[in-house]
């Protein structure tokens, strides 16, 4: 293993540089639970590896952010969720699949919010800064859901970024699962949307299914239109 020893900022910059993704990851949890400012160092050197991949996958779509949740904003959350869950990183693959999967679904996610908010016209031109009249987001009635409900979506939520982390082993399976599988978006909208063919879509998801089907059956899970509100695609 190449050197990088040191606590704190004593660590050997190039030292960690030179580390594989195991022995990076390793020494970041190590750190964690002692000093989290060599924890900090190892999660950086992550970012300058990775941060290049999660903005490709941010930016990829056509998406057009809208400015209370900019692309910049969703970047930050992804690299935010990288840093908590890299302790659930079970080697079962890439460390740059992990990374794409976190920003994938939080970009799908981000997606699917804005077009609830029928507040927001993306043809609008933006409103005059010195316009004391409050802005259509302001006087949009809220769509907070109840607590009630929060609770079931956030439930549902986590077993499906279980699922996801389980059964995807790229951005793009991901992409997949949530928009054609799941939302029942078009192969060829799918395709366009994330310069992808429509065969690999179709063949992707054929697989994906099986995996999607073994994955429910083996937590008890028997209805997949339950867990994720009656939309998936047969």
């Amino acid at each position: 293993m190449p050197n990088a020893s040191g606590t704190g900022a004593e660590l050997n910059k190039d030292g960690l540089d030179n580390l594989s993704d195991d022995d990076l990851v390793d020494m970041f949890l190590a750190r964690s639970r002692d000093d989290r400012g060599a924890a900090h160092q190892c999660f950086e050197v992550i970012i300058a590896r990775y941060g290049g991949l999660i903005n490709h996958v941010v930016r990829s779509s056509r998406f057009r952010y809208p400015a209370w949740d900019s692309a910049d904003d969703v970047v930050s959350r992804v690299i935010f969720k990288v840093y908590r869950g890299l302790a659930q990183w079970r080697r079962q693959g890439r460390l740059a699949s992990f990374i794409a999967r976190i920003a994938a679904s939080e970009m799908i996610d981000a997606i699917r919010k804005v077009g609830r908010d029928k507040s927001w016209n993306p043809r609008a031109g933006r409103a005059d800064p010195d316009d004391d009249e409050p802005s259509a987001v302001e006087t949009a009635p809220s769509l907070a859901a109840s607590p009630e409900a929060e609770a079931v979506d956030r439930e549902r939520r986590e077993i499906v970024d279980r699922l996801l982390a389980d059964v995807c082993r790229d951005w793009k399976d991901s992409v997949i699962v949530n928009e054609y599988i799941i939302n029942n978006q078009g192969a060829k909208e799918i395709g366009e949307k994330y310069n992808m063919s429509e065969d690999l879509v179709y063949q992707r998801a054929r697989r994906l299914r099986v995996r999607l089907t073994k994955w429910l059956a083996e937590r008890g899970i028997t209805s997949a239109e339950a867990l994720l509100g009656g939309r998936i695609k047969n």
